[in-house]
């Protein structure tokens, strides 16, 4: 989100993508109403470099380039350099191999809006059988602010912000998980079923003792490149995954 300078919020929204080990999470969230969208670009610049993964790849920007966004982005590319972008993906395209366009960016349209906030409200209210999270986890109060005040007399996909109100970070939040989602597939098995058929197998080694192997789903892992060389399984050396240790981030 790229608007700004007083009216309408710019929001960008970091989120770490699940695994078949962990749930979705928002780790950071940066939110102002005083940049402008060519500035905004310097800062996503900056987040884009500090959220990298074990093997180095930097944050993929999912910029809304409904109307300035369009300025965040063009800067983030052709002055700044940056590479990392999300492909335009035509949904309804009937030869897969045609369904990536050489655009980059997201647009929020009537068609793609009901998508986004349909996969929202999955995210914040299936619980996990097996961690008893939801698929997203957030923290940050701004967003549950704008949550409480995300309102509609309809259908889900016609909600909105209340008169005075913001829904920018729920946009950018929906935005972010909704490419979250779909790299990790998208209409494939949902990662909370894996999760239960994991657990499922761990519990079956534990009864038939460590005499039982079963094969690993690396790609659906949190193992970084080396580890997968090494065949080292994350599930032999981390023995909580889910303890206390989230805790709210919220750049100012």
């Amino acid at each position: 989100m790229a608007d700004g300078i007083g009216e309408d919020r710019s929001a960008a929204a970091i989120h770490r993508m699940g695994t078949i080990e962990e749930p979705e999470e928002q780790v950071a969230l940066y939110v102002s109403d005083g940049v402008t969208p060519v500035q905004f670009a310097y800062v996503l610049d900056a987040l884009m470099g500090l959220y990298v993964d074990a093997d180095g790849f930097e944050a993929m920007a999912v910029i809304e380039c409904n109307n300035h966004g369009l300025s965040t982005q063009d800067t983030l590319q052709l002055h700044l350099g940056r590479a990392h972008f999300y492909r335009w993906e035509y949904l309804d395209a009937a030869d897969p191999q045609r369904r990536y366009s050489t655009k980059v960016g997201w647009v929020t349209t009537p068609r793609t809006r009901p998508m986004l906030l349909d996969k929202l409200y999955e995210a914040l209210t299936t619980i996990d059988p097996v961690t008893h999270a939801t698929e997203l986890l957030v923290h940050a109060a701004i967003l549950r602010d704008e949550l409480a005040d995300f309102q509609t007399e309809g259908a889900l996909w016609e909600a909105s912000a209340a008169r005075g109100a913001h829904d920018d970070v729920v946009m950018a939040t929906a935005i972010a998980h909704y490419i979250a989602w779909r790299l990790q597939g998208g209409e494939q098995e949902p990662l909370s079923e894996r999760r239960s058929r994991m657990h499922a197998e761990r519990q079956a080694r534990d009864v038939a003792g460590s005499s039982l192997h079963l094969k690993r789903d690396w790609r659906n892992t949190g193992c970084t490149a080396e580890e997968w060389r090494a065949a080292v399984d994350p599930d032999e050396v981390q023995e909580n995954l889910y303890d206390d240790r989230h805790s709210p981030i919220l750049l100012p």
